[in-house]
């Protein structure tokens, strides 16, 4: 192996070093950066989990103070009506009429009851708006009597409603919410037992119905973030208030809800509670409302309930991410700093390696990196004292690529650069016979270039007359298939309106099934009327007779009947009228049953006709939509002939610029061997 091929084996060898080995500043990274990343990663790990735990406790709080200040809003709110029911079990008008009404009697007559009942009046007029009406129970008469006028009849059992149990627990109570018969309106009962003056005897119930529209308002305030709100539940966990109307007056278990929430609502819990609700993760918070058995539930979706902590969390990343991305630019600086003179060493010795010995190095620094580069200035210093062998080469060189292939060396050579000298009148030697080797050649490849170029260009004539007939006849195709298009559309647009048309008719013939069905109902209803005259005239001929029998008896009775037969003689002439009114109302009534008969004849004819215009119709639109069929495949067709045309003119276009570029490529080959052969001889030969 010659020293050459060693060279240039330890030439790749340090390349394939320099490629394997890893940059100081890649190396500083790589620790120092790791290990700020992985107390950064800690960092960040622990102030995460300071914040969860702090927005966390935070939503529960928020959620607690929530349900809290509802209950207690509620608390009042209710507290304010039964506190009104205790004042009015304690008046004693109101005793004494429990006392003195009896089993039997009626309160309204009792002593002492218009009193109780303006007072009753006045106690509703304080708040009309929510109270509907106030009202007292009597015990032992089982009957009650409200604000409205309101008396309850024979029958009625006290002990059977729900705010009856007050007397039992021995405190006022809240019902059950229940729609009022007569509105239909949600309302519930505020109740308080009445004890006669000894405190033990139970006289009755004072009592008002309390309207919930207050309530829902009252509920409708309390808005927990963009989705969040607050239930309200009756001591048996009916839904009294919920955002969605369909859940109210349905029981917490109906819900859909997970059994802990049932559970809190069953044992009347105050707690914090995670949650499902039809399917979704919710957050809340249960509150009782006093002593009324009413509570109150928070809810707030787990995806609101987490969006602060997110939000939170997106910023600490960001800011970690911030201070990760400045310390590694600080140590990208920094390992630059430390780098950028020993590159500039690694640069420069590349440079001598290659052979360039007009280099400079200025490094400033005074350690060892400094040292290092003043040792390679001295043998820098000592590599330009061969500078006149390469100025002499160089020389050389520049005549030859002047065409100057003879050459003349001066200097003696010694050491490594004789193999140069030897080297450069080798290639002196060699570079006079390739060039007239090339010279012969190019005038060979001139003359056949000039023939190949001649018959590209009539090629690419004959092409180019091809190409603008088949354009021609792209054009046409291209015109019959829009036109086909255009016949699609049009039939398909006729197919539509048919249809549209076919529906309409079919509506109109819906309607006049309907305006039949209700002719017929008035005909119905004119046979019930014809009954009801029926009854009316049997009425009246009764009174006829009863006007009749009076007369007879007021003529009896003689002079005290005389005012009596005046008055069964107007009764008679009543009833004559009312029988003749009859007579009249049978006619018409008649009249109008022969009338709505034409009218369903004639309009069992126009359905009949509507029907034969709507199987007509969707006959035609049979026929239009098979038109359009037919012109879909007409224009799929052509579509499919115009594109082998396209195709055939695209590959005649295509052989026409081969031909052209055959052409132009002959005619520059034949130039580029002429300016082959003209370069040639510009190089001075040795012949």
């Amino acid at each position: 192996m010659g020293k050459d091929e060693k060279t240039e084996q330890k030439k790749g060898a340090t390349r394939m070093s320099q490629k394997a080995r890893k940059g100081i500043a890649d190396q500083i990274k790589l620790q120092i950066g790791r290990d700020v990343l992985i107390v950064f990663l800690l960092v960040a790990v622990v102030a995460i989990l300071m914040v969860r735990s702090v927005v966390m406790s935070a939503k529960q709080t928020e959620l607690t103070l929530e349900s809290q200040s509802a209950a207690y809003q509620l608390a009042d709110f209710f507290d304010r009506y039964t506190g009104m029911t205790e004042q009015m079990a304690v008046n004693p008008e109101l005793r004494q009429v429990l006392r003195d009404t009896k089993a039997g009697d009626l309160i309204t007559r009792t002593k002492g009851y218009d009193a109780v009942f303006k007072n009753l009046l006045n106690i509703a007029g304080l708040d009309s708006e929510n109270i509907l009406a106030t009202w007292i129970g009597d015990a032992d008469a089982s009957v009650a009597a409200q604000s409205d006028g309101f008396v309850t009849e024979d029958g009625w059992e006290i002990e059977a409603r729900p705010w009856f149990a007050c007397t039992k627990l021995g405190y006022s109570i809240l019902t059950e919410p229940y729609a009022d018969a007569s509105t239909g309106q949600l309302i519930l009962s505020a109740a308080s037992p009445i004890y006669d003056e000894d405190g033990k005897t139970v006289l009755g119930v004072a009592g008002m119905d309390i309207s919930m529209e207050q309530i829902n308002t009252v509920m409708q305030e309390y808005k927990i973030g963009k989705a969040g709100y607050v239930m309200l539940l009756s001591s048996e966990g009916m839904v009294i208030y919920h955002p969605n109307s369909e859940n109210i007056q349905k029981n917490i278990s109906e819900l859909g809800m997970s059994q802990n929430v049932i559970d809190a609502v069953t044992n009347k819990e105050n707690c914090f509670l995670k949650y499902k609700d039809e399917g979704k993760a919710k957050y809340g918070y249960v509150e009782m409302i006093g002593d009324t058995g009413y509570m109150v539930i928070s809810s707030l979706p787990s995806t609101e309930y987490y969006s602060a902590l997110v939000k939170l969390m997106v910023v600490l990343i960001i800011l970690f991410a911030g201070g990760i991305v400045l310390i590694l630019v600080g140590m990208q600086k920094t390992a630059t700093q430390i780098t950028k003179p020993i590159m500039e060493l690694n640069g420069t010795a590349q440079r001598l390696a290659e052979g360039n010995l007009d280099v400079e190095l200025q490094i400033e620094s005074e350690d060892e990196v400094g040292e290092l580069g003043n040792s390679i200035n001295e043998t820098v210093v000592r590599l330009k004292e061969y500078i006149a062998y390469i100025d002499e080469i160089s020389e050389v060189l520049a005549r030859m690529a002047e065409g100057k292939l003879t050459i003349d060396l001066k200097n003696d050579y010694v050491g490594e650069f004789q193999k140069v000298k030897h080297a450069l009148i080798n290639i002196s030697t060699s570079m006079n016979e390739v060039m007239e080797g090339i010279s012969d050649s190019a005038c060979q490849v001139s003359a056949g270039a000039d023939d190949l170029a001649k018959a590209a260009q009539g090629l690419a004539e004959g092409t180019g007359t091809q190409a603008a007939a088949v354009e021609e006849l792209v054009a046409t195709t291209t015109s019959i298939t829009e036109q086909v298009e255009e016949n699609k559309k049009d039939a398909e647009e006729s197919a539509r309106e048919t249809v549209k048309v076919a529906r309409q008719m079919e509506d109109n013939q819906e309607q006049m099934n309907r305006m039949m069905e209700a002719m017929n109902n008035i005909r119905e209803t004119s046979q019930q009327v014809v009954g009801i005259i029926k009854t009316i005239e049997e009425i009246a001929d009764q009174t006829n007779l009863l006007a009749l029998n009076a007369s007879i008896e007021a003529a009896r009775a003689g002079e005290a009947g005389k005012g009596f037969a005046v008055v069964a003689g107007e009764i008679g002439n009543l009833a004559e009228q009312s029988a003749k009114a009859v007579n009249v109302t049978r006619d018409l009534i008649g009249v109008s049953m022969d009338e709505i008969k034409k009218g369903n004849e004639l309009a069992e004819s126009v359905v009949a006709s509507l029907k034969s215009s709507v199987e007509a119709i969707e006959y035609v639109n049979g026929m239009i939509q098979k038109t359009s069929e037919n012109a879909v495949y007409q224009a799929m067709s052509m579509e499919q002939i115009r594109s082998g045309i396209e195709e055939i003119s695209q590959a005649i276009q295509d052989n026409s610029a081969t031909a052209q570029e055959s052409s132009a490529t002959s005619e520059e080959l034949a130039a580029q061997a002429t300016t082959l052969n003209e370069m040639v001889q510009r190089f001075e030969l040795n012949r």
